[in-house]
């Protein structure tokens, strides 16, 4: 083949390449003048430049300007109608604030882009290039900045409005990490403009974030913790949590460190790392809050009484609204050195600590209203000196051997097993299980 005929399909795959003159060829054509006469101002160079070429970039200044005001303008407007809108609740400041970067994004990509036409020298260029590329980086981030604001803003308040209280610690987090990510991506593109090897400053940059990872062992810890925080979810905010020796209410979960106000209202500031191998213990997370305690009655105190005593505050119990009524115990449980101590084990569903104390209140004293009503009085620790008189140490009945006592303490117990039994008529009792409760009122 001919190479006549194989210039042509070059030529026609050639991308056109600008003309790196831009306008200057058109204005000495059109203000040029002959030899021997005097050359035209417009086209005189006062300064590095020829004189239209600084009108060029006063006008394209001065229409940056205009266009600035007249971007505002029309996003303030459409500002405005966002915010009316009931589907997107945005912050009208945060809304107003995003208005001038963007703005002065968009001038700036206009300026950088009509820079060409005027044809500046290679190194003005170069100025005007780095500074015009300068301008729209700042004003990028600017931008991006308000925008993770208000996307962010707007998350909070779909997350305020969910029950999930994960949301809620998920958005501030998700509002630094975007940040960090479009400065990153900033100092990328300015650093690129300065150097034609892009991939030199991002090895560069892997070089030495490896170099800070190193020396920053405890910063990438806590990052690490941050993440196990958000995956495996061992507490959310508002949450009573236990962490070594810092208790208190998770206020704040950030990138480092983790904000918990304790009950003396004083901040403490846990690093994330210590929540990858510490035990979290989360108090927040019950369901049933316990209640246990013992309830001491004197030893005059019949057995009958303190059986109708039992059998009642399990009735309170069942009818009380916050008490779990298919888990709880009340027995006399141990015989102490001066009362008749019954446990009282049960749980109240409450979902905060002040209606745990309320509940706890209310129960305690309706228990000492029902022994007010039964007779039933509460032991307090006591000292009896008995002097012994002689007659005192002699017993009457006493067995004549060991196994003539041991046939009567079998006779003995057969005669009050035999009572307290009789209602089962000879048969095994049944499993523990609960009653339900008497209707407290009469229906209408």
């Amino acid at each position: 083949m001919s190479p006549d005929l194989v210039q042509p399909a070059a030529t026609e795959q050639s991308a056109p390449v600008p003309d790196p003159d831009g306008l200057r060829p058109w204005m000495h054509e059109r203000f040029g003048v002959e030899d021997g006469e005097s050359e035209p101002w417009i086209l005189a160079q006062s300064f590095v430049l020829e004189n239209w070429q600084w009108l060029g970039i006063v006008a394209l200044v001065v229409l940056c300007v205009v266009l600035e005001r007249v971007f505002t303008k029309l996003l303030f407007r459409f500002a405005r109608r966002l915010t009316k809108t009931a589907r997107l609740q945005l912050d009208s400041e945060r809304l107003a604030g995003f208005e001038r970067p963007f703005s002065l994004l968009v001038i700036a990509a206009i300026f950088l882009e009509a820079l060409p036409l005027l044809g500046l020298k290679s190194t003005v260029g170069e100025i005007l290039d780095i500074a015009a590329s300068f301008g729209i980086a700042f004003a990028s981030v600017w931008a991006a900045l308000r925008l993770v604001d208000l996307a962010c803003d707007f998350l909070r308040v779909k997350a305020s409005e969910s029950e999930n209280k994960f949301d809620d610690m998920l958005v501030p987090l998700l509002r630094r990490t975007l940040k960090i990510l479009v400065v990153i991506v900033g100092v990328v593109f300015v650093a690129s403009k300065l150097t034609e090897n892009l991939w030199t400053i991002v090895t560069g940059l892997s070089i030495g974030s490896l170099a800070v990872g190193f020396a920053a062992k405890d910063s990438i810890e806590n990052l690490l913790g941050t993440f196990s925080v958000l995956l495996d979810k061992p507490f959310q905010l508002g949450d009573w949590i236990t962490v070594g020796d810092v208790d208190g209410t998770v206020e704040h979960v950030g990138i480092r460190s983790t904000r918990v106000r304790t009950f003396y209202n004083s901040i403490i500031t846990v690093p994330n790392s210590r929540f990858i191998s510490a035990h979290v213990d989360n108090w927040g997370a019950r369901r049933y809050r316990r209640i246990k305690t013992m309830l001491s009655l004197t030893y005059d105190t019949p057995p009958e009484k303190i059986e109708a005593f039992c059998e009642g505050v399990r009735q309170l119990i069942l009818v009380h609204p916050y008490t779990r009524k298919d888990s709880f115990f009340v027995y006399l449980n141990q015989m102490s050195a001066s009362s008749l101590d019954v446990l009282l084990y049960t749980f109240v569903e409450v979902p905060d600590w002040g209606t745990e104390l309320r509940e706890r209140h209310r129960l305690f004293a309706d228990i000492l209203r029902l022994a007010e009503r039964l007779n039933v009085s509460f032991a307090f620790p006591t000292q009896t000196l008995h002097v012994a008189r002689p007659e005192d140490l002699v017993h009457d009945d006493r067995p004549a051997d060991d196994r003539t006592g041991a046939e009567r303490g079998r006779e003995a117990a057969r005669e009050v097993a035999r009572e307290s039994l009789k209602p089962y008529a000879g048969q095994k009792p049944k499993p523990f299980s609960i009653k339900p409760a008497a209707p407290l009122f009469d229906p209408p």
